[in-house]
């Protein structure tokens, strides 16, 4: 057992961005102080300090960002909502400047910081660094290597009454002694803390009914479980395998790269073909059979060869200061704000690049989406609600149902009928993703995308009626993911190249799962699939009350779930400051929890921090390092 040590000590679990940025909180909370006290604080991770294991700088470069370079941030910035002084450092494409030594248009005091912590980057990046732009999505060990710097930033801002303990080790349990926490390690070694903030990101919960069947079905079928793709075991995968994979999101596409770029595949650049490139196959690579709940993969964000515009959302941030801090039914007093917002934006952007579309003025148009009596509350029924209003309008018209559910217009039976389907779905996705700015679409699209985070802070801390959040919310943000938190588009362009080679099929919506000892079978209405290899292609949301780590099991008599409207949720409920609410109801003395385990309470919490939006991640680890300061001074005295 680790003795309780005289000096007041901070345990941060997690190191991370967010483990980052408390380290750097707790430098600008410590600096105004008359009197800056000794202090000991442990750095606990089993993964690379500063990266984690998402942003692994050893990591294969072929995996990117969902995040342009231009925006993403982990610095603050002057006016943003702190409690302690900011610390103006780079964004990530500024510092990549830097690294090349450009300096047109970059603060002097960000500059200043840059050469004030040298920076040593691995030769493998030098491509990368070199013809990295704004609107490029940085490989996530680019971004480690970012990541590692701001830490060596944070760990200087500490004063020299800071001591600083690495434990490059996985914390195991976390227990209570007496007037302190005891962290125990998996290499059998413990740390005392006076305070403990655990930062450490996605924790997988334990297996569902059905996954537990899943891990136990004969040897001669293998499935790989729900993970971030680069821990799943793909290099088990053989070679010209059909291989299931349940879904289409940013997962499926992480592991389409890795078992064919990483396996010796190329795609080379080829205007001939629809999406713009040949795949050359090394044989190395399995055959894709592919399905998800939509059955359609998610729409290519656009390249705008800029960072995204802001969106207008007039009447949506209208009602949305109407609603401000009283309990929200989403489908009755935002959703259709949000609605007629994207179809605004449709028809406005379509008067601008296809005037002739129109077949009746624009401001009539706009006061029609304005008229419209609106009683449904769903995307789809207040789509066709539009529809009806707007009759007529246009020779190319809008029907923003239609993306909620891709495949409703099909009418073939054969997996070959719908793969054809969906690539040339894919075709036109590539080309309004070119569009971009110039695309109607893209520009409804994105209104929808837009919403998502307003809409997520105005219902956070229970202040959505639950039926709301259970269905149209939900249905919501769902599509809001398809449609606004696809992939670059380069990565739809492999995809319907693989199709094209022959190496992806589509299977559609909602699969249906079954086995024998030999094979798993997924059916989607007339069409079926057989593989002894199935991968899940998604993560799932941590769940306080599936515990599988043996972190997560130690804190069950420390934690309990958020309960929003009588109904537990799978977050444990923190205070605003992430100190945990005790089973009892009490405030814990000196456990902070912050970050993605706290999403059913709190906003944004699997988001990055862009520049210039006062991203509530920072404001949450500043909080949280005030908090964790406060408590150590407390038992101190």
């Amino acid at each position: 057992m680790a003795s309780h040590e005289s000096t007041p000590s901070i345990a941060i679990v997690g190191m991370g961005p967010r483990g980052i940025s408390v380290v750097e909180r707790l430098a600008a909370h410590l600096h105004p102080l008359a009197e800056i006290p000794r202090l000991t604080l442990h750095l606990i991770d089993d993964a690379q300090l500063g990266a984690g294991r998402i942003w692994d700088t050893e990591q294969t470069q072929t995996l990117c960002m969902n995040t342009l370079a231009g925006a993403v941030t982990l610095f603050t910035e002057p006016e943003s909502t702190m409690t302690a002084p900011v610390l103006e450092g780079p964004i990530q494409y500024e510092w990549i400047q830097l690294l090349r030594g450009e300096r047109d248009g970059i603060s002097p005091t960000k500059q200043a910081l840059f050469d004030a912590h040298p920076v040593t980057i691995d030769e493998s990046f030098r491509a990368e660094i070199e013809t990295t732009r704004p609107e490029s999505n940085p490989s996530r060990a680019l971004y480690g290597a970012y990541l590692r710097w701001a830490f060596e930033v944070a760990l200087a801002q500490l004063p020299k009454t800071v001591t600083v303990v690495n434990h490059s080790s996985r914390a195991v349990a976390v227990n209570e002694a007496e007037g302190h926490d005891v962290i125990d390690l998996a290499d059998g070694s413990h740390v005392a803390s006076d305070a403990t903030v655990l930062a450490y990101g996605w924790q997988v919960p334990g297996p569902t009914d059905s996954e537990q069947h899943l891990a136990e079905v004969s040897s001669q079928l293998h499935w790989v479980r729900p993970n971030n793709p680069v821990e799943q075991p793909l290099s088990e995968v053989p070679a010209g395998q059909d291989v299931l994979v349940r879904g289409l999101g940013m997962g499926f596409f992480d592991i389409m790269a890795l078992l064919t770029i990483d396996r010796g595949g190329v795609f080379h650049t080829d205007n001939s073909t629809r999406s713009g490139l040949r795949y050359e196959p090394s044989g190395n690579e399995p055959h894709f059979v592919v399905s998800s709940g939509r059955g359609y993969p998610y729409i290519p964000k656009s390249e705008y060869h800029a960072l995204p515009p802001r969106a207008e959302l007039v009447r949506f941030r209208k009602q949305l200061a109407l609603v401000q801090g009283r309990e929200v039914d989403f489908g009755r007093d935002l959703l259709p704000h949000i609605v007629r917002d994207a179809y605004a934006e449709y028809y406005e952007t379509q008067a601008r690049v296809s005037p002739d579309a129109l077949q009746v003025p624009l401001t009539e148009i706009v006061s029609r989406i304005d008229a419209a009596k609106l009683s449904a509350q769903d995307v789809v029924g207040l789509s066709r609600e539009l529809n009806a209003a707007l009759e007529g309008v246009s020779s190319e018209p809008l029907d923003l149902a239609h993306w909620v559910n891709p495949l409703a217009d099909f009418a073939g039976t054969t997996i070959e009928e719908l793969t054809d389907y969906i690539a040339e779905g894919l075709a036109r996705d590539i080309v309004e993703a070119v569009a971009a700015a110039d695309s109607p679409l893209k520009a409804a699209l994105w209104a929808i995308s837009a919403a998502r985070k307003p809409s997520s802070i105005a219902g956070s801390e229970g202040r959505m009626t639950w039926e709301s959040r259970t269905t149209n919310y939900k249905e919501f943000m769902a599509f809001g993911q398809m449609v606004g938190s696809g992939p670059p588009l380069f990565r739809t362009r492999q995809l319907l190249a693989l199709v094209d080679a022959g190496l992806a099929t589509l299977l559609g919506g909602r699969p249906a799962l079954s086995w024998t000892d030999a094979e798993f079978t997924l059916t989607s209405g007339e069409r079926t699939a057989t593989s002894p290899w199935l991968i899940d292609a998604w993560m799932h949301s941590p769940d306080v009350r599936r515990p599988s780590d043996l972190l997560a099991v130690s804190l069950q008599e420390r934690v309990r779930p958020f309960v929003d409207h009588g109904n537990a949720t799978g977050s444990p409920e923190t205070t605003w400051e992430r100190k945990v609410v005790r089973p009892d109801g009490s405030t814990d003395p000196r456990l902070h929890v912050i970050g993605i385990p706290t999403y059913s309470q709190w906003p944004d919490t699997t988001i990055s921090p862009m520049p210039g939006t006062d991203p509530l991640m920072l404001q949450e680890t500043d909080r949280t390092a005030g908090s964790l300061l406060a408590t150590v001074l407390r038992a101190e005295h």
